[in-house]
């Protein structure tokens, strides 16, 4: 039985068959899973010209049609702030 294990043991399994083309298809596999996962980035970046144009559009015409625009560049900063003040002030807290 012992000798039996021993030659079992000392055989080399036959990995031919499974080392044929292992490179070629290992490489076939990484550029599917690249492309796969490749494809957002390449979108997002194709299209970044658009997104940036469409923001540049809104940010024009809020800047062009905004109806209560104030000609003091810091009343985005202290709007609503003074009622703060006031109302803090008058209520005594």
């Amino acid at each position: 039985m012992d000798r039996l294990f021993l030659s079992v043991r000392s055989e080399k399994p036959d990995t031919a068959a499974i080392e044929e083309h292992f490179e070629t298809r290992l490489m076939a596999r990484l550029e599917e899973q690249r492309i796969s996962q490749a494809f957002w980035p390449v979108w997002t970046w194709r299209l970044m010209p658009w997104f940036v144009t469409i923001v540049v559009i809104i940010a024009i015409g809020n800047a062009i049609y905004d109806p209560m625009r104030s000609s003091d560049l810091f009343a985005t900063f202290t709007n609503g702030y003074e009622d703060f003040l006031t109302t803090s002030l008058l209520s005594g807290g």
